[in-house]
């Protein structure tokens, strides 16, 4: 361990359903549905095929053309191979979803795109839905050099009290218009989830608020904004995921809401925004159990009953949101690829009995990766045309997908010249114009980022004049982004140089190493990332070493508290830095002067060859200093009470 010194004065230690007879589950209290039937003539079987397909997106997040197996194969798809084109047109599939993984840069990420809707054309078939999960903030699939992140949905909540939905607004309508020139025409996007649980593992800083009028005020605008550009938005995930202790990529979760407070909570985002003037093109389930909502059971692959997940339901799907909220979009799922479905019903379990629910599109119901995969999903198609009548419900949803695809136009991108597309996107990106697109999207990040930050509590204790620092952060990218926003501060309260020293938490440091470096400190800012942020957000400035023996939140947080006591003892200012959920602030109330929260912890990391000349830095913690120095006042407010 040794401390490296970043420049003079300052330093940073980077420390070592519905089923039929032959299904699987089946309803016992309802009747088979009447779109599904045991067998069809060959010709009703093609034509239930055709449709079959348009209702499906797939990923082709990775593939192997060579004997890998399907479970290990890790090679990005980047350039589309003419056996995943002869999927998409040989079985009319309607649509791709795009992951991190199958963009390099803006001219590849075009040509692919481009690639795949040129050769649905020339295949007369119709033209791709070709998605991503853009929300902003952690759930960003483009490269930040490519689309800014944002600071999220939860930042965005922080600014309403003064600033309405004007964030909502600006960042939807960049991000829409930074993504239809790249090829992409459909977002699952916004979250409109109300986040009433502290402990929800997955939603948090993806929810607008717990408040749900807010939710549906923001959400509204964010819609409306993304599709005035021509992207089509998808809001989720209903009925509503905002209260769960559990992450549906890795299980069941279940709301026990009474019906009453459902109406009143979850959906009535979802009723304002799908009642408004500008619906969402799309609405996208959540593989939850509402039982107040629906409490059929049925019995999943494993023989156990279970009750049937939103996404398998009729009355949530149908009765709920396509009949009682008057719904008349596109219903998609979440993926279908995921725990909550997976551990429970087979593949061709799920595809047929969501679409029985009601769901016009299943996304990634079946992922494929190698050769040997697209036969799998061809005899799934199969299996499932099989099952399914050509019946007037299946009719209406292929008629809704194939209007919507016209009523926004996703014929157009194939419809001119490549070249079109590649000098629009280079227009977007010049750093030398500051009108581009890009720089127009950063100018929006910094704004919100200012805008957004919250004082929980100390404002009394503001700003602070020392200039020797020491600081806990969750990991090395957020020490080096902590000393690059104090070291650009143009501080109003000292002329006198910084000293900063900071320790990573990502495995737990020494103790003694903590005290000895507190005792040379005046202040101590402990930067907190509650539920803690995965492997893969770290940013990849830890040892390797330490990646592998990383700390577990609870002994992070007990690890801050006592550095943290031994600092009030000392009579040291003592700041608690939120950067995601900020509940943990009251916890910590007794032992911190001022708590402060961000609602993200993004950072702009340099590549390999840009670390020498350029350093890790964060518009959030940028605003967070500017706030502790005095040069700015936090004008957010938290969307989230912290008890």
């Amino acid at each position: 361990m040794a401390l490296n010194l970043i420049f003079p004065g300052i330093f940073i230690l980077i420390s070592t359903s519905l089923f039929t007879a032959g299904a699987i589950a089946q309803p016992a209290n309802e009747k088979p549905s009447d779109n599904i039937k045991p067998s069809a003539s060959a010709e009703t079987i093609h034509a239930v095929k055709d449709m079959l397909g348009q209702k499906i997106i797939l990923d082709f997040r990775y593939f192997c053309e060579d004997n890998t197996p399907s479970s290990r194969c890790r090679t990005p798809m980047t350039v589309i191979p003419p056996s995943l084109l002869n999927v998409l047109s040989t079985h009319n599939i309607g649509g791709v979803i795009l992951f991190s993984e199958n963009i390099q840069n803006t001219e590849q990420l075009i040509r692919l795109n481009y690639t795949m809707q040129q050769h649905m054309v020339k295949a007369d078939r119709q033209p791709l839905f070709i998605a991503v999960d853009q929300e902003g903030g952690r759930v960003a699939r483009l490269p930040s050099d490519m689309l800014t992140p944002f600071a999220g949905n939860m930042a965005i909540g922080a600014t309403f009290h003064q600033r309405g939905s004007a964030f909502a607004q600006s960042v939807a309508a960049h991000i829409g218009q930074t993504l239809l020139p790249l090829g992409i025409n459909t977002n699952f996007a916004p979250s409109v989830d109300v986040n009433s649980e502290p402990k929800n593992p997955v939603i948090n800083i993806r929810s607008f608020s717990e408040n749900p009028e807010q939710v549906a005020a923001l959400g509204q605008t964010f819609v409306s904004a993304m599709q005035s550009t021509g992207v089509m938005s998808a809001i989720k995930h209903f009925p509503g995921h905002g209260d769960t202790h559990v992450d549906s990529h890795s299980g069941l979760p279940r709301v026990k809401h009474s019906k009453a407070q459902a109406m009143a909570g979850d959906i009535l985002p979802f009723a304002n925004i799908i009642n408004s003037a500008t619906p969402p093109a799309m609405v996208m389930s959540a593989h939850i159990q509402y039982p107040s909502l629906d409490d059929t059971t049925i019995i999943d692959k494993h023989g156990k009953s279970q009750i049937v997940p939103a996404t398998l339901s009729k009355k949530i799907l149908s009765n709920l949101l396509r009949n009682q909220l008057g719904y008349q979009g596109l219903i998609v799922t979440d993926a279908l690829d995921m725990a909550g479905i997976t551990q429970f019903f087979s593949h061709e379990e799920a595809l047929v009995s969501a679409f029985s629910a009601g769901a016009d599109i299943a996304l990634m119901p079946f992922t494929i990766r190698t050769k040997d995969d697209i036969k799998k999903f061809a005899s799934l198609l199969d299996n499932a045309a099989n099952r399914m009548s050509e019946s007037a419900f299946l009719r209406a949803s292929h008629n809704r997908i194939v209007k919507a695809k016209q009523r926004f136009a996703l014929q157009e991108f194939a419809s001119k010249p490549i070249t079109w597309w590649l000098d629009e996107a280079k227009e977007n990106a010049l750093i030398s114009n500051p009108n581009s697109l890009n720089n127009r999207g950063e100018q929006i990040e910094k704004a919100l980022s200012r805008a957004s930050i919250s004082l929980l509590f100390g404002k009394e204790k503001l700003p602070i004049t020392s200039s020797r620092w020491f600081a806990l952060m969750p990991d090395a990218a957020r020490c080096l982004a902590f000393e690059a926003a104090l070291a650009g501060a143009n501080t109003k309260t000292t002329n006198e140089p910084l000293e900063f020293a900071c320790l990573p938490l990502t495995a737990l440091p020494k103790a003694q190493l903590a005290m000895n470096l507190l005792k040379q400190a005046d202040v101590l800012v402990v930067g907190n990332i509650s539920p803690l942020h995965a492997n893969y957000e770290l940013g990849g400035l830890d040892l390797p070493e330490h990646v592998k023996q990383r700390a577990n939140e609870t002994d992070v947080m007990a690890f801050s508290k006592k550095i943290m006591a031994a600092a009030k003892a000392q009579h040291k200012t003592v700041v608690f830095a939120p950067l995601r959920m900020p509940y943990k602030a009251q916890d910590v109330k007794e032992l911190a002067d001022v708590a402060i929260a961000t609602f993200s912890y993004a950072v702009n990391i340099p590549s390999q060859s840009k670390r020498e000349n350029q350093r890790v830095t964060s518009y959030g913690l940028d605003a967070l200093v500017n706030v502790l120095l005095g040069n700015t006042v936090a004008e957010g407010r938290s969307p989230v009470l912290l008890k």
